[in-house]
């Protein structure tokens, strides 16, 4: 960890498109300024952490919710298909003249 001291109108950069200024100090808490590309996401730390925890939890898919949902939303799953995540192959019928293939590997289970 690098620990710099700054003074109020400061700049710590990051990278050649990371700027942080430091715009105040007041009763113990300091007040900084992240100028950072729209590509480059910045949040507090607690965000960033329920933002991870949502991805987690999403990426769990149980594929008998999964299966159960597609019938119900024009999908076909491949006949051989089993109760594991195993290279299985989805087709979408997005309309009578295209199909979409999508696989899904036991990866997008563990995460």
């Amino acid at each position: 960890m690098l620990v710099l001291s700054r003074k109020i109108g400061e700049v710590i950069t990051i990278g050649s498109s990371v700027k942080i200024t430091v715009l105040g100090y007041s009763r113990g808490v300091v007040r900084l300024g992240i100028e950072a590309p729209k590509s480059i996401p910045v949040h507090r730390k607690e965000v960033y952490d329920k933002i991870i925890e949502l991805n987690r939890q999403a990426a769990k898919i149980e594929i008998q919710k999964l299966k159960s949902a597609m019938k119900n939303a024009s999908v076909k799953i491949n006949k051989n298909i089993k109760n594991t995540l195993d290279d299985q192959t989805v087709v979408f019928n997005k309309d009578s003249s295209e199909n979409q293939e999508i696989t899904i590997n036991k990866e997008v289970e563990n995460g």
